[in-house]
C-alpha cells in the first residue's frame, strides 16, 4: 500500500518526486537534468505546497 502525497513526510515526498522526475527524464535523454536539480526542485515544491496549504487554511472560515 502506498501513501498519498498528503500523507508523506518531507523526505518521502522529495524522494518520490525526484524518483518520478528521474523516470520521466529517461523519455527525453536530450534534456540531461541532474539528479541534484530534481531533488532541489522537489524540495522547493514541498515548500510551495506547504505555503499554499497554510494560506488555504488561514482563509477557511
Amino acid at each position: 500500500m502506498t501513501k498519498s502525497l498528503a500523507e508523506m513526510s518531507r523526505k518521502e515526498f522529495v524522494y518520490e518526486c525526484a524518483s518520478r522526475a528521474l523516470a520521466a527524464s529517461f523519455s527525453n535523454p536530450a534534456a540531461k537534468p541532474s539528479i541534484a536539480s530534481m531533488v532541489r526542485d522537489a524540495d522547493k515544491l514541498w515548500d510551495e505546497l506547504e505555503e499554499w496549504n497554510n494560506t488555504r487554511q488561514e482563509s477557511s472560515p
